[in-house]
């Protein structure tokens, strides 16, 4: 690709294009090179999925492995999860469409499988729809079966994983982890973004996940190499950058991989070839101006209390004691009961969250924003 901006936002594309992470990518490779499963668990934005993609890249390069990842978020419930594993893993084994659903249809019965025209570009696709009165659970046995009927070492993703623990249905996890259990040809790649729910789903020792995977917390790309990364695709862009620019950058966008790709990526896209701090703190400011009717309507939706508190956050950068006296009255928030109850509701928002004791804003960018306030 010629001339492309080398800062990538919410996709991946190669290698050439992902700063670092060598060490985690060596530990996932490890893992599923001896046949271990692994949680994989990290904040938002700070690029996760790129990692498991980026991994999936270097399985590819030195094994014959079938590879798929499956994005949990946007299912609510047993079948939604059934019909998207069925809908990632079909065709993977069959190149023709017609033997796709000749052999999905063999072994998945409760499902069917439907081919697609793309109204736009005219290209075949499947769809998968339960069977009527079909229970969730005889297609994810029959997806499972599937799964174990292929000569292939199968390497599965299931990215924002915690995702199953607010099914409606019981025993998710138990039924999960008693297909897993059953396949010897399939390795998992467990991924999410809340904490505290992962740990519990796999550190519980009340919980049928228990002890059976290995861990993985990501944390920010070291920042000596991100200033590198950074530096080295600007000059190639012909662009002039000097290390307190990089730095700045960092600063303003806490080290947080999306933030940084998302800056660096208009400040590349604008075309000015000389970076300099004020540049770059204007650029910021028009981020946030573009962004600003999503902040009013975050701001809507929260009490005034709940506002206010997460205002103070911001301006603190980190909080550890949002009760104590002195932070109260320095920003006029009342209660400390009220207080606690806001805190709780925009953890449960996933406005703010805890890391190491501090209490911090969960958008870098909306917290720069709120700090203005």
């Amino acid at each position: 690709m010629k001339n492309i901006n080398p800062f990538i936002i919410g996709i991946y594309l190669s290698s050439e294009y992902f700063c670092n992470r060598k060490h985690e990518t060596q530990r996932i490779v490890n893992a599923i090179e001896n046949q271990r499963n692994l949680t994989l668990i990290s904040h938002r934005r700070l690029g996760k999925t790129g990692l498991i993609l980026h991994t999936f890249e270097h399985l590819r390069q030195k094994n014959d492995l079938t590879l798929f990842y499956l994005d949990l978020m946007h299912t609510n419930d047993l079948s939604a999860f059934v019909r998207s594993l069925a809908k990632a893993i079909i065709g993977k084994f069959d190149k023709r469409t017609t033997q796709v659903l000749k052999s999905f249809g063999n072994l998945v019965r409760s499902l069917r499988p439907s081919i697609t025209i793309d109204p736009v570009t005219g290209s075949p696709g499947i769809e998968i729809f339960l069977q009527d009165n079909t229970n969730p659970k005889t297609g994810l046995d029959e997806i499972f079966k599937y799964l174990q009927y292929q000569k292939r070492h199968i390497v599965i993703a299931l990215d924002e994983f915690q995702q199953i623990a607010y099914y409606p249905e019981k025993n998710v996890e138990a039924l999960l982890r008693g297909h897993i259990q059953q396949l010897n040809n399939t390795n998992f790649i467990f991924s999410g973004s809340q904490k505290h729910m992962l740990t519990s789903i796999f550190g519980d020792y009340s919980r049928p996940f228990y002890q059976s995977t290995e861990f993985l917390e990501l944390g920010k790309i070291n920042r000596e190499v991100y200033k590198a990364f950074i530096t080295q695709k600007f000059e190639h862009g012909k662009f002039r950058i000097d290390p307190m620019a990089v730095e700045f950058i960092l600063e303003l966008t806490n080290d947080y991989t999306y933030y940084v790709q998302f800056l660096c990526n208009k400040l590349y896209g604008q075309g000015v070839k000389n970076i300099t701090n004020e540049v770059i703190a204007e650029t910021l400011s028009a981020i946030l101006k573009e962004q600003e009717v999503v902040y009013y309507n975050y701001r809507n939706f929260l009490t005034e209390q709940q506002f206010n508190l997460l205002t103070a956050i911001a301006k603190e950068k980190k909080v550890n004691m949002p009760t104590s006296k002195a932070f109260i009255q320095k920003y006029k928030l009342g209660a400390s009961s009220s207080i606690n109850t806001a805190l709780k509701a925009l953890i449960n928002k996933e406005m703010i969250f805890k890391e190491k004791g501090y209490y911090q804003v969960y958008d870098v960018f909306f917290s720069k924003w709120l700090e203005q306030w």
